[in-house]
């Protein structure tokens, strides 16, 4: 029979490197999917044996934070951001009347990007508390960002932008629990 309690609604926290993203908006989704090998005898009518090739993770979200801190998680960078600082100098940029120019009091989080080689991994958690106030928890152990990101500043809408994170294997752990776990609040507050 059907437990009521395990029916659960709404959002959760997403954690990247243990910082927290924001605000998420929409679904927060997981995707699992294994690749497999099905083994057929020439004297059988069907498989006999199914072998596991590979098995990939993603799990997507929304955020509608848009700040330096929650940009460079979104992209996968681990570099640091240059806090309060005054805005960048530029190739090209006016000489009078620039943003820099007209703004020289101001200071700006400036996250630098291009020309890097490798990706940077990261843990992730995601926490979602269900109605009856109980947790689930996943855990990734090792992702990277998503290889492009897209931002639309639209005209009559809150700029939301997917963040999208495929996990990598840890050879180092145990078969079985190389890429994350899920965790499922039985007890307890």
């Amino acid at each position: 029979m059907g437990d009521v309690n395990q029916v659960t609604l709404g959002n959760g926290i997403l954690y990247l490197n243990g910082v927290n993203v924001g605000y998420l908006k929409g679904n927060v989704e997981l995707m699992y999917a294994r690749d497999v090998v099905d083994f057929k005898p020439s004297n059988e009518m069907g498989p006999v044996k199914q072998f596991i090739t590979g098995e990939r993770v993603e799990l997507k979200a929304s955020t509608a934070e848009l700040k330096a801190a929650n940009l460079k998680l979104a992209m996968g960078i681990y570099e640091d951001i240059s806090a309060s600082q005054s805005f960048p100098a530029y190739e090209g940029a006016p000489d009078s009347g620039s943003y820099s120019a007209d703004n020289s009091s101001a200071s700006f989080d400036v996250l630098k990007f291009g020309g890097k080689k490798t990706t940077d991994e990261m843990p992730l958690r995601f926490e979602h508390e269900r109605p009856n106030g109980k947790e689930v928890v996943l855990v990734l152990y090792n992702v990277v960002a998503a290889p492009e990101i897209t931002i639309p500043f639209t005209e009559e809408d809150v700029t939301l932008y997917d963040l999208v994170f495929k996990a990598l294997h840890v050879t180092t752990r145990d078969a079985g629990d190389q890429i994350g776990f899920f965790a499922d609040q039985v007890q307890g507050s």
